[in-house]
């Protein structure tokens, strides 16, 4: 057994070995200190525990298991430097901070010890000390892009107005990043009493819309209404809610508007301002979907703002889709009933309870936001989604009919409410309704490649229409060349309208697009069986019946393995 010098003391083999070999979240843990088996406290059983809950995403529990390792083992360098990364991602700071200060202490200070020391410069107003180590927090990846704004919101706090205009005139106009730079001048201006400018870099902020910020939005709304220009803020709201009409925070903009009401600036000081900066970041990571990092800087965002609805939400929709329903729900508790997401809150918290296989219950809470909300669309639609994703039809569409009875208004996004309620009302057999919705979706959005595919592959399933569902499906993968089901769809139509040697080619590459969906490739083998490739369709079966069809279809796919398919169609 190896020997380290220094304070640190000694794991054994085996601990280090599952140390290295676990999978933490954004900064994870890269090796392990050896100490001897004999050595009394070792914090054997918290290390497991913590890491048997991160294994199952309870993050809570991994917190503080690997805390109170910490309590038995306080000078081992690496379980400092891992056990940080889970107390910021479990959103406990203040015991992260008592990590980070340990770690200077030891000399063994890491990127997120360091900024996390910095945050508590910045939060007990200790300026100067923060402005001193500003620049040493990091020296890639997006803090290193954000640090000239980590500055000058402690410049603007102590109105140093100058020295943030340099910094604002330092952004270079060329980046992808503008969008996020602009919007930050916008709220510095604003917060140093300039809102001629600061309407100025919110327009440009909206300008780059690629990577639009919806917080962006409602700071040019709230800004034009303190200036009097109720219409044009209006115009604002509505312009931004045609492509995200179901924002609360933009709906309650627009209503502000209309009543000719003032919105509060986004931010009334510092600790708002550093909020909204790691929101901002944490927004843009989610956007690619780094969800660790992302999580990371929302964790900051509430620690400065510890009652942030917008980070509260967020945090909920990445924790559910890692599977950590308890903290998902936690996060959402923290939503009042002041705020326009307490709605989507109720709505994300009934999910919750579907996901966690609490069937019964997410329908009760789902009937229950339906009384107090009788005529929300978004309501009724969650109703019909849980009982069509359950699988319930002959419940989904009186439910899907209830939201089409809501809208005042169609517009071409409802092509989707059609296709979804002809999708059910086809699983029920009734497909005169089916085929009328399918066609209403087409009014709509004409050449929606989805809607084209399952109405003619019906149409050719059911032997009619083939002209016009052979061009439909044609239109269709030149729209989405690399769909394997829709091309599917076109070898298929190829093949019952005898046309077998263009279909072989054609279902050949939908194998290829699709290579793990059963009924491509039993519709592969029928048509290898037909040309004469008679081997080649039964490896097609067997690979068919190996990806788990439907009940119902294996033993046909057996039958056609063992006798083959009848030599004329």
């Amino acid at each position: 057994m190896t020997t380290i010098t220094g304070s640190v003391k000694k794991v054994s083999i085996v601990l280090a070995l599952m140390l290295t070999t676990l999978a933490v979240l954004s900064n994870g843990l890269e090796g392990a200190q050896n100490t001897s088996a004999d050595t009394p406290n070792l914090p054997f059983g918290e290390y497991l525990a913590g890491r048997h809950a991160l294994v199952n995403k309870q993050y809570d529990l991994a917190a503080e298991n690997f805390f109170k390792a910490l309590e038995l083992d306080p000078e081992n360098v690496n379980l400092n430097q891992f056990t940080i990364t889970v107390l910021v991602a479990d959103g406990r700071l203040d015991d992260a901070i008592s990590v980070a200060r340990r770690l200077e202490q030891m000399d063994q200070q890491t990127d997120l010890s360091k900024l996390l020391l910095y945050f508590d410069q910045v939060k007990t107003g200790n300026f100067e000390q923060a402005l001193t180590n500003v620049d040493d927090l990091a020296t890639s990846g997006i803090l290193n892009l954000i640090k000239p704004l980590l500055k000058a919101w402690i410049l603007a706090e102590q109105g140093e107005k100058e020295q943030v205009e340099q910094i604002v005139r330092g952004f270079d106009e060329g980046t992808t990043f503008n969008f996020f730079n602009f919007f930050q001048s916008g709220l510095l201006y604003e917060y140093m009493g300039n809102d001629d400018r600061a309407e100025v870099y919110y327009s440009k902020a909206l300008g780059a819309r690629g990577m639009l910020n919806l917080r962006a939005v409602e700071a040019y709304g709230a800004i034009l209404l303190r200036r009097g220009e109720q219409a044009r803020a209006e115009e604002v709201f509505k312009e931004y809610l045609q492509d995200v009409p179901t924002n609360e925070n933009l709906k309650a903009g627009l209503v502000a508007a209309q009543n000719g009401d003032n919105i509060a600036p986004l931010v009334t000081n510092l600790n708002d301002a550093y909020a909204e900066l790691f929101y901002t970041v944490a927004t843009i990571m989610m956007q690619d979907n780094v969800k660790r990092v992302a999580t990371n800087f929302l964790q900051y965002a509430m620690y400065f703002k510890p009652e942030f609805p917008l980070a509260h939400f967020l945090q909920a929709q990445i924790f559910e889709s890692d599977e950590y329903y308890e903290g998902a729900a936690r996060q959402l508790d923290k939503i009042s009933a002041e705020s326009p997401l307490y709605f989507p809150s109720n709505i994300q918290r009934a999910w919750l309870l579907n996901d966690m296989e609490e069937e019964e219950k997410a329908l009760e809470a789902f009937l229950q936001l339906e009384k107090e909300y009788p005529n929300s669309r978004t309501v009724l639609n969650s109703i019909a989604e849980f009982y069509r994703t359950h699988e319930r039809y002959a419940e989904a569409i009186p439910a899907y009919d209830k939201v089409v009875a809501v809208i005042e208004e169609e517009t071409e996004r409802d092509w989707v409410l059609y296709y979804t309620r002809g999708i059910v009302l086809d699983q029920e057999k009734r497909w005169p309704e089916a085929e009328r919705d399918f066609k209403k979706a087409l009014q709509l959005r004409p050449e929606q490649p989805m809607v084209l595919n399952y109405l003619a592959y019906s149409w050719v399933d059911q032997g009619k229409n083939y002209n016009e569902a052979k061009a439909m499906l044609e239109r269709a993968v030149e729209l989405r060349p690399n769909d394997g089901y829709i091309v599917d769809s076109l070898g298929w139509a190829l093949f019952k309208m005898g046309q077998k040697e263009e279909a072989v080619g054609v279902l050949e590459r939908a194998a290829q697009l699709q290579t793990q969906d059963w009924a491509i490739n039993d519709h592969l083998g029928d048509v290898y069986w037909h040309v004469g490739r008679k081997n080649e369709a039964r490896f097609q079966w067997r690979h068919a019946l190996s990806l788990s069809p439907d009940e119902d279809k294996v033993d046909g796919i057996k039958a056609k393995i063992e006798n083959g398919l009848p030599t004329s169609k």
